[in-house]
């Protein structure tokens, strides 16, 4: 889909985006950002035009836009432009690792992450909440419970706010 050409959305109140990619997947740093940063406030822009008051989006845990790692720093740069945009209750979700099914989405395997989320699996009970692996459909359900209940505002979900409930 060219994001850069959306069309208008019917009225709407909330938007969730969960947009997000990686840089295996996408290929270069400027793939990545099109994906992450300008498809992202892309669809915001869209639901803003569309009516939406209130913006849930997942990030990630270390997002920072002046951080040196590219992945964080975009990811803090699209938190912080999406707080220009004027929703009344903006909610971010920061997981750690995400864990759930990628085939089915047409991913390539990633030996490091599966790795990974073995690991985080195994050891999710002695790791502190906020840097436990989530799926994402707790992911899911925090955000949107969040953005449905949160009053006006900045939100920031960190792992722990990211538990089943």
């Amino acid at each position: 889909m060219d994001f850069a050409t959306l069309p208008l959305l019917p009225p709407v109140d909330d938007v969730y985006i969960t947009l997000g990619t990686t840089m295996a997947v996408a290929g270069s740093q400027a793939a990545f950002r099109a994906v992450d940063y300008d498809a992202v406030m892309a669809t915001a822009r869209a639901a803003r035009a569309a009516g939406a008051t209130r913006c849930g989006v997942v990030t990630a845990m270390g997002a920072d836009p002046n951080s040196r790692i590219f992945y964080n720093r975009v990811k803090g740069e699209v938190e912080r432009d999406l707080a220009g945009l004027g929703f009344s209750t903006l909610v971010i979700a920061r997981p750690s690792l995400l864990m759930g099914e990628r085939r089915s989405l047409h991913q390539a395997a990633r030996p490091a992450e599966t790795l990974s989320l073995k690991l985080f699996t195994w050891l999710n009970p002695v790791i502190p909440a906020s840097y436990r692996a989530r799926p994402g459909a707790d992911v899911a359900r925090a955000l949107v419970h969040a953005v449905q209940t949160r009053p006006d505002g900045l939100h920031v979900l960190t792992g722990s706010d990211l538990q089943p409930f």
